[in-house]
């Protein structure tokens, strides 16, 4: 039996602007023929790139103070678009929460993107004006074909906060943009199998592995719990795990990168940080032979 591989964290991470520090020794570059590159955008936003084409999941940049979880009525910033990110064949939207959809019109409209998401990111999407041939109604099911990329939707699920499923049901009556957080409501969730480059990339956002497809990267939040993440890694048969969806996403982009306040559950500690460090090793444990990166923010990597 050979040496554990050791989780890949990348040195970025240790970065002014990314404070969080890991120390996990071994870091190393991980690379499959036929490579496919990816970015991690800060929450569970991601953008696959191959053969020169790119698709974008959940992009969320403008990153609103948490005050507005309670008042006001936050204007995404285009600005951080056209800064942050290039042209895009499409956008997949898992659901219609504020942190996975806010900033999708303006790459709409910057870029021309078509987007696929729920009847609930439709609505916001057509309420902000993105034209109708670029808003695609979504159904679990569902195959997808973007050139290079290959894409299949599996059910998702939302973590609960205290018991309660926040932000979910219809939308209002009225969705007159800016919207307040609390308008960005959602229904159906989404998980993407998606295939490049004969390389295939898991964004799973369910506990569930009972309908699970074999990928080869696992993007997977791990609010989750270790032993989830690990059962899920296991069932796709994944060689590496990405956490996402770790950050404090109502900080800014150009302050530190922290861990975000897991929200409040039944169990004590009540309040505290999510530790993707943690919960690497914790994963390493249980699966030593699958890889853990944890990403440098808004960073390539080649896999």
């Amino acid at each position: 039996m050979g040496l554990r591989p050791p989780c890949v964290i990348p040195r970025g991470l240790q970065t002014p602007r990314n404070r969080f520090r890991t120390a996990l020794p071994g870091s190393k570059i991980i690379r499959m023929a036929d490579s496919i590159k990816f970015r991690w955008l800060g929450t569970a936003g991601i953008e696959l790139e191959s053969n020169g084409e790119r698709i974008l999941i959940d992009p969320y940049l403008s990153r609103f103070p948490i005050q507005y979880n309670l008042f006001g009525r936050p204007v995404p910033n285009p600005g951080l678009v056209t800064r942050y990110l290039s042209p895009a064949r499409a956008v997949l939207v898992s659901h219609a929460h504020f942190d996975h959809l806010a900033d999708v019109p303006n790459v709409c409209r910057e870029f021309g993107t078509v987007a696929y998401g729920s009847s609930n990111t439709c609505a916001i999407l057509r309420a902000h004006d993105v034209p109708a041939e670029q808003v695609n109604p979504t159904r679990v099911g569902d195959a997808i074909s973007l050139d290079p990329f290959e894409v299949r939707v599996f059910p998702g699920k939302h973590g609960r906060m205290a018991g309660l499923l926040p932000f979910a049901g219809k939308l209002p009556a009225r969705l007159d943009p800016p919207l307040r957080l609390s308008d960005y409501r959602m229904d159906t969730i989404f998980s993407f199998h998606v295939r490049a480059a004969q390389t295939s990339c898991l964004i799973w956002n369910t506990p569930d592995t009972s309908a699970i497809p074999q990928a080869d990267i696992l993007f997977f939040c791990p609010l989750w719990g270790e032993r989830i993440g690990a059962a899920v890694a296991e069932a796709a048969q994944v060689k590496v795990l990405v956490p996402v969806h770790w950050d404090d996403f109502f900080s800014s982009l150009d302050r530190p990168l922290h861990p975000m306040v897991v929200p409040p559950g039944w169990r004590s500690p009540w309040i505290r940080r999510m530790e993707p460090r943690a919960f690497a090793r914790a994963v390493n444990t249980l699966l030593p032979e699958v890889r853990i990166l944890i990403p440098e923010i808004l960073k390539h990597n080649t896999m």
